[in-house]
């Protein structure tokens, strides 16, 4: 009896969907469930149909590689990555398997040739990094003096397009720009200390799934200098960032499980377009305002889609 229980509910979870993220089970638990809302949303519910399996790099991009080979020997019907890296690690681990992802330039990194037809194993949302970095350095300056110094502060994924385009945009807004490279926790922490020293008014973080990990860690150190800073997703702000500007996370992981719903009724990659995400949004954290000190003007906030008060 033991036994045909155990091949039933085995049946009812065929289905193996791996997640491979960047992050931690604490910073990326929203999403998860977002997604796992999502494929309820498609007809899919975990346990029943589908077997879904996280796999944490817990922040280090470096443990990416043999994450993915371990998903790969586990040969599951679909993987979704967080992100570039992840992407780049699932695909050169399983070659043959469906992937999901979500980055900022899906066709600029060459996850896929175009966005109608990837033409790959490779499909899912592409937010346009390159053209969002420029967009969140715009915002943050309409809350500096004129002439100030701004800090990006990336990773070693950046791409030098995007700090092409920054260039360019902070030039014609009259700004100074410093970039520091950061890769790990603790030279986040030196970034800012660079940030003291180099004088910068303001912060653009710029969009980088490590970063996004150690959102917390930046925020903190944002409100020690009582630096202004912007983050790449709308929830940032509302975790305690002053700005957050771009399409919902949350919303874009709902969208990957509709992919994952068309790939299960035995749709490829290849066939299914890149979409883009639905919504951009701005949000302005007034409390977090007030407590660096920064006066936000009525015009910046009716602009905003969602201010927290």
């Amino acid at each position: 009896m033991a036994d045909r229980a155990s091949w039933a509910q085995e049946t009812r979870a065929s289905r193996r969907i791996a997640i491979l993220t960047t992050g931690s089970s604490q910073t990326v638990s929203a999403y998860i469930r977002a997604y796992k809302e999502g494929l309820r949303e498609h007809g899919h519910v975990e346990g029943r149909d589908v077997e879904i399996e996280v796999h944490y790099a817990d922040g280090r991009e470096q443990a990416l590689a043999a994450l993915a080979a371990k998903i790969a020997a586990r040969k599951p019907s679909v993987v979704v990555a967080g992100g570039t890296v992840a992407a780049e690690a699932a695909r050169r681990a399983s070659p043959d398997l469906p992937v999901l992802t979500l980055a900022g330039d899906m066709a600029g990194t060459g996850l896929v040739k175009n966005f109608a037809r990837p033409e790959s194993g490779i499909t899912g949302v592409s937010f346009q990094a390159v053209s969002l970095d420029p967009k969140r350095l715009e915002l943050l300056a309409a809350l500096l003096p004129k002439g100030s110094a701004v800090l990006n502060l990336t990773d070693s994924s950046a791409r030098a397009g995007s700090h092409v385009t920054l260039g360019e945009t902070g030039r014609a807004l009259g700004l100074v720009l410093h970039a520091v490279e950061a890769r790990t926790p603790e030279e986040i922490d030196i970034a800012f200390d660079a940030a003291r020293k180099l004088g910068v008014a303001g912060v653009n973080v710029l969009t980088s799934p490590f970063l996004n990990v150690h959102r917390a860690r930046i925020i903190k150190l944002a409100a020690a200098a009582r630096l202004p800073a912007i983050y790449q997703w709308p929830e940032t702000a509302e975790e305690g960032g002053l700005l957050g500007y771009g399409p919902r996370i949350v919303e874009i992981y709902r969208q990957l499980a509709g992919f994952t719903s068309r790939i299960l009724k035995g749709a490829k990659p290849a066939d299914l377009p890149v979409e883009q995400p639905v919504r951009y949004e701005l949000v302005v954290n007034t409390r977090t305002a007030r407590a660096i000190g920064v006066a936000v003007p009525p015009s910046f906030l009716v602009r905003a889609d969602k201010v927290i008060e």
